[in-house]
């Protein structure tokens, strides 16, 4: 039977304290509650007084029950059979509460026996309607481990994040603009919000914990921390390049809130999440052909087998060579045409151009290394592709060779794709030198409006004006302080950050330049890698390509949630036999959690203890 995925039931926003507006009468109970619920929206379109209130209220008195035995630690979730619901108290006197049904499978229902005492009287009519009605509602099985309670509440929590970035606290609004205000404004946002949620994907502890830093973060922060001492004070500097992020050390000294990077990070469109591909219809352009090759080894990325064709050339790209197209001669026909076949030009009698045909029929050997090189270019280009971490350069060694593979006119046949063999002295003398990227460009530039909490006052949130500067996939967003972006010196920002976005384009040039001259050896190919997820700071750096889903890593994560005391949760599966292991330190004043995963079966305890202490050492 098909399983169907988890779905939420309802969702709702209510303050206990709020009372009517108007004077209701003392025995309408019902007036007093509905008045404390902000805002309500439900899976099925019309729901009833009577429901909302009972669904509500039973929040409430769960909440009251906990907050007998813990006053200081109420209620955050309750486990029935067949949901989940969660309770959420972001502000005093605020609670966002959500149910969720657990995901289901429908049972098969088994014919029953015949009845042999078909004539012992009609005493038991009734109970056999009542089985028969039973019957023709479906029943299911719950699976209770297809929802993970750490999850639910980091979502929960970061649409309230969300909505009090964008519009202020529930508090500010409700002291400033009054309660039919706060009302309108969670109607406009949370239900668009609530029906986004998709249940049916995986949870990834990456997006709960917080935004990816980039691979290259040391480098980059040094360049960052030296931009942001050239901008005037009350400018607090994010580099941006999706899906990762760059915060300065003025940005994280002022503490912003995690969803602040989040939404700056949202800005960029989602079509220049990828290289900007010009608007031309050859399709052997150096931007296609780059964009195959990333696609070619993501997919070898996404299947945990880096060499997963002939030499470390993955399958895709493997079976788009084919040697038909080569266009060898001489080559072994055994029999099969024979006859050589005229070329379009002879065949239209169109002399062609000498020069071409000498070139086309001359080569009679490969030289083996330039052969190696072009099927490794995959590889390069996936290089090139990680370390710029989403951001497309475009290698001038494909860019040269998808320059001489231009579209040819009907009078002249396409030259053969075959590498001719270079002397030693050319190979030597002509290094391939990337192309360092134009400086002088025009960035776009915009600004936005977001709400910050104050420092002394987490409630009192306060509009300020962001400022986005973004060439292609590449940003800098500056979070001013002053209330109009006129106060500072437009023109020395934009020739700073100009000047940043060309270093650190310089910087990912470099990186694939000399990534793609380290060949790994076998034994790293072969062995399973070790992967690992640190989180600090509502930020995140992890190994390439490392998605964390594992039931083993939320249920440590959830265990160092709920006790200060526990500081490691080691954990071992059967099949696979992994370890899993959830590590809270503090280095230096600043508190990390470490989530480790070791694949390798001959791996002892105190070889994953090993593991951890140079993570510790050197987490980037």
């Amino acid at each position: 039977m098909s399983r169907l995925h988890p779905a939420l039931l309802y969702l709702t926003i209510y303050n206990p304290t709020l009372r009517p507006s108007e004077e209701v009468s003392k025995d309408d109970e019902d007036a007093e509650e509905q008045a404390q619920i902000l805002f309500y929206t439900a899976q099925e379109r019309a729901a009833s007084r009577d429901k909302m209130l009972r669904q509500v209220g039973l929040a409430k008195a769960l909440v009251n029950f906990s907050e007998i035995f813990h006053p200081t630690n109420s209620c955050h979730n309750v486990h029935s059979q067949s949901r989940r619901m969660i309770m959420l108290n972001p502000e005093p006197d605020f609670w966002i509460h959500a149910a969720v049904e657990l995901a289901k499978t429908p049972r098969t229902l088994l014919p029953k026996p015949k009845d042999k005492d078909k004539g012992k009287g009609n005493g038991k009519g009734k109970g056999k309607e009542k089985e028969q009605a039973s019957a023709l509602q479906p029943s299911y099985d719950y699976h209770d481990g297809s929802l993970h309670d750490y999850a639910l509440r980091a979502r929960l929590l970061r649409g309230y994040e969300q909505f009090k970035l964008t519009h202020g606290s529930f508090t500010s609004i409700l002291n400033s603009l009054g309660q039919e205000a706060l009302e309108l404004q969670l109607e406009r946002f949370f239900t668009i919000w609530a029906w986004s949620w998709d249940l049916s994907k995986s949870s990834e502890l990456n997006d709960d914990l917080g935004l990816s830093l980039h691979p290259l973060y040391p480098s980059i922060l040094h360049l960052l921390d030296t931009f942001s001492s050239q901008l005037p004070a009350g400018l607090d500097a994010l580099f941006l390049s999706p899906p990762h992020v760059v915060p300065s050390t003025r940005y994280r000294q002022s503490n912003h809130p995690p969803a602040l990077s989040r939404h700056l990070l949202s800005l960029i469109p989602r079509h220049l999440l990828h290289h900007e591909a010009d608007d031309r219809p050859e399709a052997s352009s150096p931007t296609e052909k780059g964009a195959t090759a990333n696609t070619a080894a993501k997919e070898v990325g996404s299947s945990g087998n880096p060499s997963g064709g002939f030499l470390g050339m993955p399958s895709s790209l493997a079976m788009s060579m084919d040697v038909r197209n080569w266009s060898w001669p001489g080559a072994l026909t055994f029999g099969k045409g024979a006859e050589r076949k005229l070329p379009v030009t002879e065949r239209e009698g169109i002399k062609p151009n000498p020069s071409v045909a000498e070139s086309t029929s001359t080569v009679t050997e490969v030289d083996r290394g330039a052969l190696e090189d072009a099927m490794s270019s995959a590889d390069r280009h996936s290089l090139l592709e990680k370390a710029n971490g989403g951001l497309y350069v475009t290698d001038p060694h494909d860019a040269h060779e998808g320059c001489s593979e231009v579209d040819h006119s009907g009078d002249t046949p396409r030259p053969s794709r075959v590498p001719s063999p270079l002397p030693a002295d050319d190979l030597s003398t002509s290094p391939l030198e990337p192309e360092k990227p134009n400086r002088y460009r025009q960035l776009d530039f915009a600004c936005t409006f977001v709400f910050l909490p104050e420092s002394d006052d987490p409630l009192e949130t306060r509009r300020r004006q962001v400022i986005h500067l973004r060439c292609q996939s590449l940003a800098v967003a500056l979070i001013a302080d002053a209330d109009n972006v006129e106060d500072y010196d437009t023109h020395v920002i934009t020739e700073a950050a100009s000047q940043l976005l060309h270093d650190v384009e310089i910087m990912f040039v470099a990186e694939a330049t000399r990534a793609s001259e380290i060949l790994p050896s076998a034994t790293k190919i072969l062995q399973p890698k070790d992967n690992h997820l640190i989180s600090f700071d509502h930020f995140t750096a992890a190994s390439p390509d490392f998605v964390a889903k594992s039931d083993h890593l939320y249920d440590g994560k959830q265990l160092l949630e709920q006790d200060s005391h526990i500081t490691e949760v080691f954990s071992r599966g059967q099949q696979p036999q992994h370890w899993h292991v959830s590590k809270r330190d503090n280095i230096g004043g600043e508190e990390r959690e470490i989530f480790l995963e070791v694949a390798r079966k001959e791996t002892s305890l105190s070889d994953v203890d090993n593991i951890l202490q140079r993570l510790q050492l050197h987490p980037f």
